[in-house]
């Protein structure tokens, strides 16, 4: 080849490349692009939920019942107990919520429930809230007082609460969720009444733990002895809404401190909490459980109850109240935003506190009172009761451990305890929530009896007796509010798209 070809062809070569090596960085940079374009452009997360409710309605008859001092039986229905649920999915979280028509379930049990749905759903334990209502007219699941748990009614309700779970997770479809606030003071009113000295009876000391009562749950409305109401209540009618995609409904998380409404005949009754269900499902044109489900929870009620003492002939059943917090409910949710898409949180603490253990001449005094008097019959005063508690609490551990929770859904916050919780509580963990609406559920992952302010043990009265009904330290109350607070802020920083 001459000099001259070989120039020219070894500039056309060098010339090649560099198109090739142009050609190869416009690739490259399209590849990016495209790439980029790709990950901006990605599916955005979908929100989704589900609803189940089951029947958790006893067949056997005769039943025992909870919520009353003495021995109450039940044969018939008067109207049915569900388990009602609900989980929320915002795609990287999925969280459980089921309400049960009980008086109270422990712990254990409600560990079980959860422990079986985490099997089929891949929830985690600590991502599921349980509560019971705290109706009166429940089966006992939980033994207090006159009333020991039904035999066999804990292992039928088991794999029932597990179910309403499972189904609700299964039910899941693209929905969107909003909220709202009423308020609902007719059917709230704090039930601890200020008593002149000397007025507000009591059992014996040894039987109750608590020497100065000057405090008495519902004195009437003809007791000229009563002086005033020991604190506030919380009137808040809290309600969050659950609706598909298109807007239909799906779901409905509502929440009010009322302790319960009561039936005027004996039988089983899921009370004021189902009927509400049942009303709200008529009023939002659907069917109840297909698929629309609606939840009561039970809020701040320790101390609390539907009656006014101070009107005479004050009337009240689980119809009238079912129907006034429905009618706040439903404006409410005439002002919910409804989101798309919301971040799921939740956060869960075990804390351990010591138990207010009778003694052993307590102990000794109640047996002895007991063989006297009682024998093997039921008990049928609150002194005989009493008695009975501080025998059944003898062989009770030292401490006790408990579950605290807090929930975020998007703006929205949901605290709980496994207590009894009085109004003044409920009121000091909404108003120190980061959120801009907080609910508050207690008897929540077990129950763990009354839970007084300690400032209230200083007024004594039943809700400070020493019993299985109320047993934690005396300054329980002030730590659990400061860890659900805490809980709360924890959940509300978690921040994820």
């Amino acid at each position: 080849m001459k000099s001259n070809d070989a120039m020219i062809y070894t500039k056309h070569i060098k010339t090649r490349s560099v198109q090739n090596l142009e050609f190869v960085a416009c690739l490259s940079i399209l590849s990016a692009m495209l790439i980029g374009s790709t990950i901006s452009h990605a599916a955005p997360a979908i929100f989704r939920a589900g609803s189940a409710m089951v029947d958790i309605t006893p067949t056997n008859f005769p039943i025992r019942t909870a919520g009353n001092l003495t021995l109450t039986i039940a044969n018939k229905v008067l109207d049915p107990l569900n388990v009602r649920a609900v989980v929320l999915d915002d795609g990287k979280t999925q969280v459980a919520i089921a309400v049960v028509d009980s008086c109270m379930v422990d712990r254990e049990t409600m560990d079980a429930a959860k422990t079986e749905a985490q099997r089929v759903t891949g929830i985690p334990v600590a991502r599921m809230l349980i509560s019971s209502t705290h109706t009166h007219t429940a089966p006992a699941a939980y033994s207090c007082h006159g009333n020991d748990a039904e035999p066999g009614y804990v292992e039928f309700l088991i794999p029932r609460i597990a179910q309403a779970i499972i189904e609700a997770w299964r039910n899941r479809v693209p929905a969107r969720v909003g909220w709202g606030k009423g308020d609902c003071p007719q059917f709230v009113h704090c039930r601890r009444w200020i008593m002149q000295p000397g007025t507000a009876s009591s059992p014996p000391v040894a039987f109750t733990g608590q020497a100065t009562n000057i405090a008495m749950m519902n004195p009437g409305y003809a007791n000229t002895n009563k002086i005033r109401q020991t604190g506030p209540v919380d009137t808040a009618v809290t309600v969050l809404s659950i609706q598909t995609a298109d807007g239909r409904p799906l779901a409905l998380l509502a929440n009010y401190s009322t302790h319960y409404a009561g039936v005027s005949e004996a039988g089983l009754s899921a009370d004021y909490f189902a009927e509400f269900c049942r009303v709200m499902a008529k009023e939002l044109g659907v069917e109840e459980g297909k698929p629309f489900v609606a939840i009561m929870s039970n809020g701040t009620s320790g101390d609390a109850n539907c009656i006014d003492f101070t009107k005479p002939n004050w009337k009240n059943d689980r119809f009238m109240v079912a129907r006034a917090v429905a009618d706040v409910a439903l404006v409410a949710l005439k002002d919910a935003r409804y989101q798309d898409w919301v971040p799921l949180a939740m956060a869960e603490q075990k804390k351990s506190f010591k138990v207010r253990l009778p003694s052993k001449a307590d102990v000794t005094e109640a047996r002895d009172y007991l063989a006297k008097n009682v024998g093997d019959r039921p008990t049928r005063t609150w002194e005989e009761n009493y008695a009975r508690e501080t025998v059944k609490m003898a062989d009770w551990p030292a401490k006790k451990e408990i579950k605290l929770q807090a929930l975020r859904i998007g703006d929205f916050g949901i605290g709980t305890t496994p207590c009894e919780t009085y109004g003044s509580t409920g009121l000091a963990i909404k108003k120190a929530s980061p959120f801009a609406l907080t609910m508050v559920i207690e008897l929540a992952n077990g129950c763990n009896g009354y839970l007084p302010p300690p400032d209230q043990f200083e007024l004594g009265g039943y809700t400070t007796w020493r019993a299985r009904s109320s047993y934690l330290e005396v300054g329980a109350e002030p730590k659990i509010k400061d860890t659900v607070v805490s809980l709360l802020k924890k959940v509300a920083r978690s921040k994820k798209r």
